[in-house]
């Protein structure tokens, strides 16, 4: 492989083919003998940069053994009756249909994809050399290197290669009469296409997913290249009619005034020609990159999101995908994401260029979002609501049929291996429907010790999967003391209401994927109760028919809430009930529960059931969390509003998108989420994970470094999300005005009435949702608007002043 062509761009400008890793000295470096693609310039630089490089260089040097391995066998392959020898003369451009080759094939693939994570420029030109020798051993592409290519290509600057690429692919490899058998015909012969003529031939039909965004990506690009000549034009135009870019030293261009590093394709076109001939192609450039952002996202509406989200790490590989499907976004996204974080702000182009692509959270709705908080913060009154939920008798559970009458829950939901866990935190095992995946199944059972005495004592347990010995989760079950929980005299027929109840309370069935789950217990009381018997209750205002009060109203009313409350979470429930012996795990655990001495069990992993249940557990105001992802907390701008926050409530911290998704899908809900800094606007696992807090009632306080470390394209992308029209305004300094008639007067009265602050403002606010504006425009400064049952705030003050401490604290409900 020729790397005399690789000029220096971006990350390959820092780290030359010949130079350090770490500091760039070119004199004297050695070679990492492991991966053989990284220099260092001694021992100390080696020894600080293993930690980083160590997973990739063991991973480059084992798939190169492999490829070793397979390349011996495969040349030591004798032939036979149908298979000639000597493959890699007599087999070219057949590789693939012939088995012999596939072993030698994936070894290929495997060591050249672990070249790409290397980020040096010999890495990636050698994982080029792979890929490019791949096709010409298998034209048919098997293996879908070519969706690789370009990218690789576009990082080592080689544009006009990428170009001439994805043309032959989009004109000749996609004709379906083009013979891929027959290796006389023309292959990848297209050479010196002109790359700024229009994009119609891309889109004449289907386009190819991973080319039609690296051909965006070629676009935005020279499109950049040609804005930086342009805003620099009257510093490099010479008072001749052409530009001076006849050197090919990219840093005497730079010094004429260009702030950026110029590729090839512009240079080459635009050398000796005016400003006119500039201005008019941005201008073309522009509409040719505008229309392929839109066919992107009409190819499939989930790229655009995965691109610029910037998780921990690569999207997985999936094992299948279809057409438009968030799995083939996320596999494009595999293949190209470094080349578009090489490419100078292409990234933070393209983030703005497509935020109005942006689509809302799965659980957003346009009833979702509420015009004003028109209440209080839950905290503000004196303590957070108890996770009781309100019974309107709006939602009942149905009585699950089985379709025989000797149908046993095992045969109908079976154990299975499902990746069912909240936020894709790993895989579990679940009763799931042998005929619909988002159906589930949960057995739960009640025992009482001396039912109905003084000293009797209840448990409860309720078991989701099998035992972790038998190829479940340590979460498979929960179970406790029914006492631990309640002062009134335990029942078993408490005892078995409270552990349906726990089955809804315990497991967050949502977030998993379901959308149905039966509840299976062998008590006919709480079966005939919640499908029958309460129908009447509700008619006669829970009296019996006979008189009398209806017994434990209290389970009752919680249980049907919160089956109520599931319902309108996208959760139906169905009762099912069954033979005590088909109840075995869910008995037993029960059982053993109502001997414990103490507090409630949990198996493993599955939420201490205590933590599930009222604020107490919690402590009054409940639980509040703080992310900051990006600077650590407590900050010099947020100390004080944070000793202000844990001098009342104990305050958790997530400093890391993993302990953050850890924190936000514990099954205990979150009272108050405090947003520190602009993370989240490029990590949409974590912002999905708030969004269903805010949902299901937590209050998020946007504050901190978020207004002034987010862009535009971010800022917008991030509220879109979550249902909101708000979008990024003016920044300056005014004094605004609390608005009192957006603001509880309980709470206006603990307010400044109006403070001076530099503030980003937020535009396509609801009147009834701005508390602080300076009266001057429709923007806001400070804005508190209600969506589903929770509440968002946003903070725009760039310097977080006392009075914004002051204004937090209400969001969150501790004033007063």
């Amino acid at each position: 492989m020729d790397y005399s062509n690789i000029i220096g761009r971006s990350l390959y400008g820092r780290y030359a083919a010949k130079g350090c890793f770490v500091c760039n000295k070119r004199e004297g470096t050695l070679r990492c003998s492991g991966c053989r693609v990284i220099n260092y310039c001694g021992r100390q630089h080696q020894a600080s940069h293993r930690p980083r490089h160590k997973a990739a260089c063991q991973s480059i040097k084992k798939t190169r053994e492999k490829l070793e391995s397979e390349t011996a066998i495969l040349q030591a392959f004798p032939g036979d009756v149908f298979t000639p020898s000597d493959l890699f003369n007599t087999g070219v451009g057949l590789f693939w249909g012939i088995t012999e080759t596939r072993d030698y094939m994936r070894a290929r693939f495997a060591a050249a994809e672990a070249l790409i994570h290397a980020a040096t420029p010999v890495a990636v030109g050698e994982a080029l050399a792979h890929f490019t020798d791949m096709l010409r051993l298998c034209r048919s592409d098997n293996l879908g290197v070519r969706d690789i290519i370009p990218n690789l290509l576009l990082r080592l600057g080689r544009e006009q290669e990428c170009y001439d690429f994805l043309k032959w692919w989009a004109v000749i490899g996609s004709n379906s009469k083009y013979d891929w058998s027959n290796t006389t015909l023309p292959y990848l012969d297209i050479h010196n296409a002109d790359a700024f003529e229009p994009v119609d031939v891309f889109r004449s039909m289907l386009p190819d997913l991973s080319h039609v965004v690296t051909l965006t990506l070629l676009k935005l690009r020279m499109l950049l290249d040609l804005q930086a000549l342009e805003s620099s034009f009257e510093d490099i135009y010479g008072g001749s009619n052409g530009l001076d870019l006849d050197s090919s030293d990219e840093s005497d261009i730079g010094m004429s005034g260009i702030d950026r590093p110029l590729g090839k394709l512009v240079r080459a076109r635009f050398r000796g020609r005016g400003r006119h001939n500039i201005s008019g192609q941005v201008k073309i450039l522009e509409a040719q990159y505008h229309k392929l952002c839109d066919v992107v996202h009409q190819r499939n509406p989930y790229f655009w999101e995965t691109l610029v989200d910037e998780a921990d790490d690569l999207p997985r590989l999936p094992q299948s995908y279809t057409m438009g499907s968030l799995e083939e976004a996320e596999l494009a996204v595999r293949n190209c994401r470094q080349a578009w974080i090489e490419s100078e702000d292409a990234v933070l182009m393209v983030s703005a260029d497509t935020r109005k692509f942006a689509r809302p959270h799965q659980g957003v709705t346009s009833r979702s979002v509420v015009k004003g908080v028109g209440a209080l913060p839950r905290s503000f009154t004196g303590g957070s609501e108890s996770l009781k939920r309100p019974f309107t008798g709006s939602a009942l559970p149905t009585r699950f049929s089985p379709p025989s009458p000797t149908s046993s829950p095992i045969q109908l939901f079976p154990a299975t291996s499902c990746d069912a866990t909240p936020a894709g935190l790993g895989r579990a095992t679940r009763f799931i429907c042998v005929n619909d995946k988002e159906h589930a199944l949960v057995y739960v059972d009640g025992a009482c010790m001396d039912n109905g005495q003084q000293n009797s004592q209840a448990g409860w347990a309720a078991v989701r999967g099998p035992p972790e010995g038998s190829g479940g989760n340590r979460d498979h079950k929960v179970s406790g003391r029914l006492e631990d929980h309640e002062s009134l005299k335990a029942t078993s027929n408490r005892a078995e209401l409270y552990a349906a109840l726990s089955a809804l309370r315990l497991f967050n069935w949502s977030s998993e994927g379901f959308t149905r789950l039966v509840i299976t217990t062998d008590s006919s009381y709480v079966v005939d109760g919640a499908t029958g018997w309460v129908k009447s209750w509700l008619r006669n205002g829970w009296t019996k028919t006979s008189g009398g009060d209806v017994k434990n109203k209290d389970l009752w009313e919680q249980f049907l809430g919160e089956i109520e409350w599931s319902k309108n979470s996208g959760l139906s429930v169905q009762l099912w009930n069954i033979p005590r012996e088909l109840n075995s795990e869910a008995d037993t655990a029960a059982k053993a529960a109502a001997r414990s001495p103490g507090q409630p069990k949990s198996s493993g992993s599955a939420r201490n059931a205590s933590s599930g249940f009222g604020a107490a557990d919690a402590g009054k105001l409940g639980r509040f969390l703080g992310i900051a992802l990006d600077f650590e907390p407590p900050n010099e701008l947020l100390r004080g509003l944070v000793s202000q926050v844990t001098a009342k409530v104990s305050l958790e911290w997530a400093t890391t998108q993993e302990s953050a998704l850890s924190l936000l899908t514990q099954r205990q809900p979150l009272s108050v989420i405090l947003i520190t800094d602009a993370a989240l606007t490029r990590r949409r696992k974590v912002w999905d994970a708030v969004i269903d807090q805010i949902l299901q009632g937590a209050t998020a306080v946007i504050t901190g470094f978020f207004s002034t470390m987010s862009t535009s394209g971010e800022f917008d992308r991030f509220f879109a999300r979550l249902g909101l029209p708000w979008e990024k305004g003016s920044y300056y300094r005014a004094t605004m005005q609390l608005n009192r008639n957006a603001v509880d007067h309980r709470v206006a009265c603990h307010l400044p009435f109006s403070c001076n602050q530099k503030v980003v403002y937020v535009k396509n606010v609801d009147s009834s949702a701005v508390w602080y504006t300076d009266g001057s425009s429709s923007e806001a400064g400070i804005a508190f608007a209600q969506v589903g049952k929770g509440r968002l705030g946003y903070i725009g003050d760039v310097n977080f002043q006392q009075e914004s401490h002051i204004i937090a604290l209400a969001m969150c409900g501790l004033l007063g």
